[in-house]
């Protein structure tokens, strides 16, 4: 493999690619200033100095005998010429291209014109790692795969077709135990159709009550000032129909009280009129009340036309300043980060979370609708006074101005999330949880991870911080001779500890989501993990961790479940039925070795056919 640019994203995946055990050659444009001794060690003498441009300078680098090529300057206009230099070399291997977000048109084009082409925007991987630390709720983790949501919850596993443990190094999938879940967003598993009719039921009194309880709930949200006039017109509203519909009920009451809010006078007045008897004289109520009713409606009227000029100034010249924000609204503030903070801003609007940026620099005094900015800190803080803060993103290149102003912050908001940038920290979990539950998160880490993925062919859709570990949501699309190929799924989560999320067959229209474990993979297949870069690692060099569990059984099943029995025995041993049938003689046997969900699939199965058996540990 071929690194050209040793900054700190190239030399954190040069430290992330030594375990590979793949040969590794370097490109850069001076002496690099080794951050790890290790790499010094083993690769100092293996740079090659030139512009990765040129290719004279590739040739010299070996970028034609290369399997992959990461390209990982910070100048991503220099890493788009290197890859076009790059594939006239090499027509195969595959090329890894750093750059960012203004340029994300162009590397789709490339992508799609030129394959094995990767662009990855370090941006865009550390932006829905910071949305998922600053979001509010109780998913560890939030992420989509072909238009389908993904959240990862703790709780138990009720129904594996709905969920599936998330696999983590160190975490306990026992039945029974509280564990990391990944499930779609949305569906609930456990419901019957009882409880369904039950829940919908309920649900037509929720929603006859459900345009009251949001409008109180409006109304909360709103300053005294607002709440004083919605209360007033609504008081207005009411009274007016009482006092106009003494001659001809309650409709004209209504109808008049209406007119007479829109600023109408002569029409609605005349109505009264013509439904007053001949001679009689008229209520000083009704013509003060009609006086006082039509000024309101003219305040009103005015109002909405001075609403309305105000916002087609904004929305045509830009001539806005950041509003009031509602008492009580939810808010996630952030402090700097340029276009990172751009990013993750318009991340967090999607979905509907209002979002108050801080940028000194920033240009556009223009705010969204969810997106207010503010160009000093102090004027943030004054306007959040009266709203919820939720989340509060430091994303300033200084590490230690990030950490002060979180800890400060964190006195104003005591249940606020935190998420402190870092942009090369080892350690930085560990750092986060000595400061009491900060989240920092080191760009390198998320990007570097993803980079060396990406270089031995897998496509990274995207990176979840959880648990302190970077898992990556990695598509394999399977070829023949794969590592993959010929293994269940069963086989594939407990040898390599990964989550198979989805799987997409060459014969099926409509992926599967969490597929089951007896399914055995083949070429053309394309499955969709969740894990971590040791575990793709260990399924890049086929270290497969050996099953670790058997089933010891006895008995002699009737004649009319043997055949059921030796089929489900044959599905999780991988066996012919007519194999099995020595297990069955009514003696005690040991199954060979299982993984551990398998084992206890398999016993479940074996005792609902009256077979005695339980799961152990092999050589137990």
């Amino acid at each position: 493999m071929l690194v050209c640019g040793l900054g700190s994203l190239g030399q954190a995946c040069l430290l992330r690619l030594l375990p590979f055990d793949v040969p590794l050659l370097c490109l850069d444009r001076g002496s690099p200033v080794w951050i790890d001794p290790r790499l010094e060690e083993r690769l100092g003498s293996a740079v090659v100095l030139g512009d990765m441009r040129l290719a004279q300078v590739l040739r010299r680098a070996g970028a034609q005998q290369a399997r992959a090529v990461l390209l990982l300057g910070s100048d991503s206009t220099v890493n788009f010429e290197a890859a076009l230099q790059v594939r006239l070399l090499n027509p195969t291997a595959e090329i890894v291209v750093r750059s960012t977000s203004r340029q994300a048109s162009l590397g789709a084009l490339l992508e799609e014109r030129l394959p094995g082409i990767a662009v990855v925007d370090p941006l865009s991987l550390t932006a829905g790692a910071i949305a998922e630390a600053l979001r509010p709720g109780n998913q560890r983790a939030c992420f989509q795969l072909d238009g389908q949501t993904f959240v990862v919850l703790e709780g138990l596993c009720e129904d594996r077709r709905l969920q599936r443990p998330l696999r983590l190094a160190g975490a306990s999938v026992l039945e029974g135990q509280s564990q990391l879940l990944v499930t779609p967003m949305g569906l609930q598993p456990g419901r019957t159709d009882a409880a369904t009719g039950e829940a919908r039921t309920a649900g037509h009194f929720a929603e006859s009550s459900k345009t009251f309880i949001n409008a109180l709930r409006w109304l909360q949200q709103r300053s005294g000032l607002t709440r004083g006039i919605s209360l007033g017109l609504i008081g207005l509203l009411m009274v007016g129909i009482v006092l106009f519909s003494k001659q001809g009920g309650w409709s004209q009451g209504l109808f008049v009280t209406l007119a007479l809010l829109k600023g109408e006078y002569v029409d609605p007045v005349n109505v009264v009129l013509s439904q007053t008897a001949a001679g009689a004289g008229l209520d000083p109520w009704l013509i003060g009340g009609s006086l006082f009713y039509s000024l309101v409606g003219t305040m009103l009227t005015s109002a909405l036309v001075a609403f309305i000029l105000e916002w087609l100034l904004r929305e045509n010249f830009g001539l806005a300043r950041p509003g009031r924000l509602g008492r009580g609204s939810r808010r996630i503030l952030l402090v700097e980060g340029g276009d990172l903070a751009l990013q993750l801003a318009a991340s967090l609007e999607s979905r509907r979370l209002g979002v108050v940026r801080v940028d000194s620099r920033s240009d556009q005094p223009r705010p969204a609708r969810w997106n207010l900015v503010y160009r000093q800190l102090e004027a943030a803080l004054t306007a959040l006074a009266p709203c919820r803060v939720e989340g509060i993103g430091l994303l300033s290149p200084d590490l230690l101005a990030n950490l002060q102003g979180a800890l400060e912050l964190h006195r104003r908001w005591p249940g606020a999330r935190l998420a402190v940038l870092a942009h090369a920290v080892e350690a930085a979990e560990q750092l986060g949880d000595l400061l009491g539950g900060v989240a920092v998160i080191s760009t390198m880490d998320l990007v570097a991870d993803a980079m060396v993925a990406t270089a031995f062919g897998e496509r990274v859709e995207e990176v979840c911080r959880i648990e302190g570990a970077n898992l990556l949501l990695v598509r394999y699309w399977l070829l023949a001779g794969d590592t993959l190929c010929g293994r269940s799924i069963a086989r594939i989560e407990n040898g390599y500890n990964v989550t198979a999320v989805q799987l997409k067959r060459t014969n099926q229209d409509k992926p599967l989501i969490f597929p089951s474990g007896d399914l055995v993979l083949a070429a053309g297949d394309r499955l969709a993990v969740l894990g971590t870069l040791a575990d793709l690692r260990s399924i890049e060099n086929g270290q497969e961790i050996p099953p670790a569990w058997c089933v010891r059984l006895q008995g002699d099943p009737p004649k009319a479940y043997r055949f059921d029995a030796q089929q489900s025995l044959a599905r999780h041993l991988g066996m012919a039925p007519g194999s099995t049938a020595h297990l069955l003689d009514g003696g005690e046997h040991l199954t060979p070795p299982l993984d551990r969900d398998s084992g206890e699939q398999l016993v479940r199965e074996l005792l609902r056919l009256g077979i005695r058996c339980q799961l152990e540990p092999v050589g137990q």
